[in-house]
């Protein structure tokens, strides 16, 4: 069925002749599996080609089967189809709301522990990779590399080395443009790797593509440009005409960025008529706009400019917010080259605005998805806690059941003399005193984290409620965070980020006054309690803490040092200018806000909040709600220093 599927690429009304829907199943195939699979494989190839009325009547054929046997893998094939079809048609709304239900209906049938016997980790792909590409072009970045890592995994169990390699490329331009360009380097040549011992050309056309943007988003137009004239080659080797139209399209721009104008608008005008014939609506808007850019070097300003505003509609219609922002760029510099220097700052002044829009919905992405790994790290310890005392109370009762036990038997064997009853009586009195060992053990253990030995969260709420901070907390506070820990235990090992955590720890410790209170707060957070102190003592503690952690590699062994840094968020309330009182958890969360804030100023810093523009508790709260509007409005003061 897959190899028809690629037939259907290029040859639609040939996969689907060799694939008539009255098939009868192969001998030894089960004839409701056969059927799905069939009416799956026609519906994709159709919504691929924009044949509409197959398509629906696959999806009619998807929907009789369900009503006999209502299964979620029937369910979520029908949502793919329409999911395949409307993104092809550039409906990206549609498409997303289908392939969102698709997923759920495909993580119903394959995510569980065993999965459902008609499970198909290749279809799942090829939702999850959509949903990928959709959130791209939107510019959530966060969301999309989400996505695509949850596809890698399923191409991964299909063991499809053209899925595995369009996955791994796909996440090393995610990578890159999340500022990780090591991993986008070491994923970019684990895709190349894979294509390449599969001998699959296929895989390589689509490596040697992303391979491409990569190196132009790396700034090597040059390198950029051959790598797409080889995947066109390869293209040309494999006979397929569509994956030759789409590197065509992309060749078209990096022909006009190499200087070859005349040569940019033939490849955009030989792939605009196969791109057209396969109904590829959602390519349509690169293609006018590569070409658009190629006009106006040619003089043709009037009739370029046109196309890339209509370009830049089409985009606009499908929420491709990512793609806008490059060509609005792109334009702008044209528009410049050309002598029109107004068009230049309109497109300019377009393009700064909509990535500032783009990089303030990333930010909050990432937020969100930095607070929920949080969250389920606190769960966990609450249940491990609730274990533990469970496991106390049922001590408890245990001991008393010996007591009375030992009562009775004192009482029964009275007779037999006192030194039996004694020795019993001292059996009653050790078990108490274990008992209140116990206590006292779990009581310690309960409050402080089991691999730093600092005060844990409980401990830390325990504290604060006895200061009565739950009502109006004062004091200062700050929440530290270790610089890119995932790496440390990926590269080097869960045990080097504990030995890495234990030694935080201690520096810690040693920075902090004899009344201050650090805790663990979870995974790599640090939270600090210093009473009293404020403004230029509590920055200059940060700076202790920055110095602690930074200065001095970790020893992981007798043979390997990592260097680690961290991120500080600080602040002393009641907050000036107005001295809102508020409870110890807003103060948390509003250091969390100033340190996610030198997180996204370029970590190994620490951001102190110093003031508030907020006469109440509400207008404090809204700062709360959306802190990066707050700081460009000016409502809260910043103070920002670098490890110096």
């Amino acid at each position: 069925m897959e190899v028809l599927l690629q037939q259907g690429e290029d040859f639609p009304e040939e996969a689907l002749s060799a694939l008539p829907a009255d098939q009868a199943a192969p001998e030894g195939v089960d004839a409701a599996a056969w059927q799905r699979m069939l009416l799956r494989t026609r519906g994709l190839v159709a919504a691929r080609s924009g044949m509409t009325a197959v398509a629906k009547a696959s999806v009619e054929g998807l929907q009789a089967l369900n009503a006999a046997a209502s299964s979620p893998q029937l369910q979520g094939d029908q949502a793919l189809i329409h999911a395949s079809l409307h993104d092809l048609l550039g409906q990206a709304e549609l498409a997303e709301q289908q392939a969102r239900l698709a997923n759920a209906q495909y993580a119903q049938a394959c995510g569980a522990r065993v999965p459902a016997p008609d499970c198909n980790p290749r279809a799942w792909w090829r939702v999850l990779r959509l949903l990928a590409l959709r959130a791209e072009g939107q510019g959530a970045l966060v969301d999309a590399m989400d996505w695509a890592q949850r596809g890698q995994a399923q191409a991964a169990k299909a063991d499809d080395p053209l899925m595995q390699s369009a996955s791994l490329s796909g996440m090393a331009l995610l990578s890159h443009a999340l500022g990780d360009a090591e991993r986008a380097s070491r994923l970019m040549a684990q895709a190349d790797r894979l294509a390449r011992r599969r001998a699959d050309n296929l895989a390589l056309v689509r490596v040697r593509y992303n391979e491409s943007r990569l190196a132009l988003r790396q700034g090597d137009d040059r390198a950029g440009l051959r790598l797409m004239q080889e995947a066109l080659k390869l293209a040309q080797v494999q006979g397929s005409p569509r994956s030759q139209a789409q590197v065509q399209a992309a060749l078209g721009d990096l022909l006009r960025r190499a200087g070859r104008a005349r040569e940019a608008l033939a490849a955009v005008e030989k792939a605009y008529p196969v791109l057209k014939r396969h109904r590829e609506l959602r390519a349509q808007p690169q293609l006018l706009h590569n070409g658009g850019l190629a006009r106006l070097v040619l003089g043709q300003v009037s009739q370029g400019r046109a196309d890339m505003e209509a370009a830049l509609a089409m985009w606009e219609g499908a929420g491709a917010k990512a793609a806008m922002e490059l060509a609005m760029a792109e334009t702008s510099e044209a528009l410049a080259g050309v002598g029109d220097v107004k068009g230049a700052l309109e497109f300019y002044h377009r393009e700064q605005a909509l990535r500032e829009e783009l990089n303030s919905a990333n930010r909050e992405a990432a937020r969100a998805q930095f607070q929920a790994s949080h969250r389920t790290e606190a769960q966990q310890r609450e249940l491990d806690l609730l274990t533990r005392e469970n496991a106390l109370r049922s001590a408890r009762l245990q001991t008393q059941a010996i007591q009375e036990r030992v009562w009775l038997l004192a009482a029964l064997l009275l007779v037999l003399g006192a030194g039996l009853a004694a020795v019993l009586i001292k059996r009653a009195r050790d078990a108490n005193h274990q008992l209140r060992h116990n206590e006292v053990l779990l009581k310690v253990q309960s409050e402080r984290d089991p691999l730093t030995g600092l005060a844990n969260r409980r401990h830390f709420r325990d504290v604060l409620v006895h200061l009565g901070a739950d009502q109006g907390f004062r004091g200062g506070l700050m929440l530290l965070d270790l610089d890119h820990f995932k790496r440390v235990n990926d590269d080097h090992g869960h045990q080097a980020g504990d030995v890495v955590l234990v030694e935080v720890a201690q520096r810690l410790g040693a920075s902090l006054r004899a009344d201050d209170l650090a805790c663990r707060w979870g995974g790599e957070e640090f939270l600090v309690l210093a009473p009293g102190m404020q403004g230029d003592d509590l920055a200059a503690l940060a700076q202790r803490m920055l110095h602690a952690v930074g200065d001095v590699p970790f020893a992981i062994d007798a043979a390997r040092e990592l260097s680690v840094t961290t991120s500080i968020g600080y602040a002393s309330f009641p907050l000036p200018e107005h001295q809102v009182a508020l409870n110890w958890e807003h103060a948390v969360n509003l250091v969390d806000m100033a340190l996610y804030t030198a997180k996204s100023m370029g970590r190994d810093r620490a951001v102190g909040l110093l003031s508030a523009q907020a006469s109440d508790a509400a207008a404090l709260m809204g700062i709360e709600r959306d802190f990066e509007l707050a700081r460009l409005a000016g409502d809260v003061s910043l103070r920002v220093e670098a490890r110096s």
